[in-house]
């Protein structure tokens, strides 16, 4: 295993996927020493031939006959266990560049900006991590066990076979410009249909991961029939690519019998017409008749192995280009303030999403003070998560800078801001998993006792307590086997269980009904002293206790002040009130 940071580099920026096994070379040294050892103890096989036909035959040397097939049995065993533990010593390797591969990738996806992440659909990003791995991990294998070792055992065939008579071995390379020919005409197109099938499956992949996670909405909006269009419009286009593929490598495979074929005619009139005239010996003739199987074996191989390789060569073409993404987060700092305190000041910051003609915010200037609560509202769009979004380093500002406590965000070390801060989203994720795993996703080494006290203070205790299992109770996928507002209440309680020093709270409440937001409310606001809350709402009422309320609009601040005073003022927030009838 490369340990070396460079070595690491190495094998996840390799330019072919050739380059990419070549990086592990060290690793797969033992394992290609037995795949040549199994090769070149069947090479003589031929000569055997030879030497029974031409000496033992012609003078009835049984014994002769015997002590050679003792032998080939012999050397077929060795065959036989360099084959077995050549093959195991190269799969033990293979399998930990494909897991080295997918913990690559899944580091990479914790890295890309989120302005990358936002134009990718989930299931694209699935079929690389998934499929595409496994389309590499199926040439390589084969490419190492099967391929190379036969590509080795025909040219030490075509070196014994020239040594027997060289005049007729010059026939056999007639596969060179073979090979040549079907490089120029056939590799290159294989290559760009497979490409067309890969970004065809990833669409219908994307497409059918998307429609089958809204199968709720789908439904009940009456779309089915919609949804049904869409998805066989995707998988349409991958059936055509799909066919598209299989003709070319049909095509391809034609040719190479076609030619495979001849040359074996070539080869064996050549030889009979040589022993005819004296020019070989019947038993040389059967040494190249053994042989050419052999030598050509690899482009059988190849001729099978061709189609498999071409989508294997395409699907590593698609992970390096994810791989050697420079669309990540450029956050490089490395301070951390010391204490704490939390204060986050906006000076002049703008910022627009990609794709975006308007800003989503402009020039706002904000001063959060550590341990205050604040409230974001105003309508859809005005930008109260992106305030959010930007405090957590999801994206960069445009313009202008933010500062936590006094300190540049590009100074400090992101990843640890993470750590100290804790966000309850309006739409609830679950993880698959038990709700003990899902509280304590906020903070891994949490103890029961510490995750059950968070479960009481969300309000959650209660209802988990009536489960059959209680904590140990499946969620399932995306926390289906919850209501909405149970699933709400477990992310409260997460959030508790982080005893963050910047808690955000994006519409914490919405899913609850009236006495469960009560009470979480109660819980909230006791969890909220001493820590920074940015609480972003729509509901008015739930802001009255906040510290200070931000009133935005079309990405700007309007006004600002306490509950009592923005109510009683001739504002937008007054405006805010009287439509939603308070």
């Amino acid at each position: 295993m490369c340990t070396s940071k460079q070595n690491n580099h190495e094998q996840f920026t390799s330019d072919t996927l050739f380059q990419f096994v070549w990086s592990y070379r060290r690793a797969l040294m033992p394992g290609l020493f037995l795949a040549l050892a199994r090769t070149i103890v069947i090479a003589p096989f031929p000569f055997f031939f030879q030497v029974i036909i031409d000496e033992h035959v012609k003078s009835a040397n049984v014994a002769g006959i015997i002590s050679i097939s003792l032998m080939f049995i012999g050397l077929l065993f060795l065959h036989w266990v360099f084959t077995v533990e050549g093959a195991g010593a190269i799969a033990r390797v293979v399998a930990r560049m494909i897991l080295e591969l997918r913990s690559r990738i899944f580091h990479k996806l914790q890295f890309l900006h989120f302005g990358y992440l936002d134009r990718q659909k989930a299931g694209r990003l699935l079929s690389k991590y998934a499929f595409d791995t496994q389309n590499v991990e199926q040439v390589i294998m084969p490419m190492l066990n099967q391929l190379l070792p036969n590509i080795l055992y025909s040219l030490s065939i075509i070196i014994l076979l020239t040594f027997l008579n060289w005049q007729l071995s010059l026939i056999i390379l007639a596969i060179v410009p073979l090979y040549y020919f079907s490089r120029r005409f056939f590799f290159m197109r294989i290559q760009v249909k497979n490409r067309a099938m890969r970004e065809a499956r990833e669409r219908l992949t994307g497409t059918a991961s998307e429609y089958i996670s809204a199968l709720r909405l789908v439904r009940g909006y009456g779309q089915e029939r919609n949804a049904i269009g869409t998805i066989e419009e995707t998988s349409l286009d991958y059936a055509r690519s799909r066919t598209d593929q299989i003709a070319i490598n049909n095509s391809f495979g034609a040719f190479a019998t076609v030619a495979t074929q001849a040359l074996s005619l070539l080869v064996v009139a050549g030889g009979a017409y040589m022993v005819i005239y004296g020019h070989l010996t019947l038993g040389t003739l059967f040494a190249f008749m053994a042989g050419l199987p052999i030598i050509l074996m690899p482009v059988q191989l190849f001729l099978n192995f061709s189609q498999q390789y071409f989508v294997g060569k395409e699907a590593f073409y698609s992970l390096r280009e994810l791989l050697t993404s420079q669309y990540v987060e450029d956050w490089k700092g490395v301070r951390k303030p010391n204490p704490f305190e939390g204060r986050i000041t906006f000076e002049n910051v703008s910022f627009a999403y990609d794709k975006t003609s308007d800003p989503a915010i402009r020039e706002v200037n904000l001063d959060i003070g550590a341990g205050e609560h604040v409230a974001l509202v105003g309508p859809s769009g005005s930008g109260k998560s992106t305030i959010a979004n930007l405090v957590l380093g999801l994206y960069g500002a445009k313009s202008g800078q933010i500062l936590i406590d006094g300190i540049p965000q590009r100074d400090i070390n992101m990843r640890w801001l993470r750590r100290h801060c804790a966000i309850v989203m309006q739409e609830s994720l679950m993880l698959s998993g038990s709700i003990f795993d899902n509280i304590r996703f906020a903070r891994f080494g949490a103890t029961r006792e510490e995750v059950e006290e968070a479960a009481r203070l969300a309000n959650a205790d209660e209802f988990i307590k009536k489960l059959p299992e209680q904590y140990e109770t499946e969620v399932g996928e995306r926390g289906t086997m919850l209501s909405g507002g149970q699933r709400q209440r477990l992310s409260i309680a997460r959030a508790i269980l982080r005893d963050p020093r910047i808690l955000i709270l994006d519409e914490a409440t919405s899913a609850l009904d009236y006495e469960s937001e009560r009470l979480i409310q109660d819980a909230l606001d006791n969890l909220s002293r001493g820590r920074t809350v940015i609480t972003i709402a729509h509901r008015l009422s739930t802001v009255k206790k906040a510290d200070r309320i931000i009133v935005m609009s079309s990405g700007q601040i309007l006004e600002q002040g306490s509950y009592d005073d923005l109510s009683h003022a001739q504002g937008y927030f007054q405006h805010l009130l009287q439509s939603q009838g308070n």
